[in-house]
């Protein structure tokens, strides 16, 4: 039919988009109503009428020429996990008649050297000036830490934010000896 023939619209332009629209509804409606697509599915596909680049929709034969093809969607970044704040660990080993006490404080994995002999009460170790608290090194994005000892070692075993294991080895003495030697351990599996 020639454009010349066609019977004019009052409103034109808006009231076929209307049309459309209120005929995708129909066919929706009528496709939930004889079963062959879920509520759910049916509400799914209306509030995600627009088609992408991304989603393959545009690809098919026609509708790369739609308004409602947009450019590819930029990739979602996976987010970094803030740094932990505050202690919320706290482990133990002991070594003869010295105690090590481990903290994770602000990501970072704190040791405490306490004399465990007797007869006074246990004594936490400083080193130097009144620091009895020691860092030991390793990530500074630490949430969980272990401490084992051996022979004349200290083992601290750190588990980051982002799933690395680190081992720390260092030199048992009283107060501790810092820094340690970290190693990154195989990255546990996330099943």
């Amino acid at each position: 039919m020639s454009p010349e023939h066609r019977t004019p619209t009052p409103s034109g332009p808006p009231l076929r988009g209307k049309r459309r629209k209120i005929g995708g509804l129909a066919t929706t409606a009528l496709l939930v109503a004889i079963g062959l697509v879920t509520p759910a599915a049916a509400i799914a596909h209306n509030m995600t009428g627009h088609a992408s680049a991304a989603d393959g929709k545009c690809d098919r034969p026609g509708m790369g020429a739609l308004d409602k093809c947009r450019g590819p969607r930029p990739p979602t970044p996976t987010p970094t996990p803030p740094p932990p704040t505050g202690c919320d660990d706290i482990d133990s080993a002991v070594q003869g008649m010295t105690k090590y006490v481990s903290a994770v404080c602000n990501g970072q994995v704190r040791v405490l050297s306490v004399n465990e002999a007797g007869p006074n009460p246990p004594t936490p170790v400083a080193n130097g000036s009144n620091v009895f608290w020691q860092l030991v090194g390793g990530p500074t994005n630490v949430f969980d830490a272990t401490l084992a000892t051996f022979d004349d070692g200290l083992l601290v075993t750190e588990l980051t934010s982002t799933g690395e294991v680190w081992q720390g080895v260092c030199t048992s003495t009283l107060p501790l000896t810092v820094p340690c030697t970290f190693t990154q351990m195989p990255t546990p599996p996330n099943t």
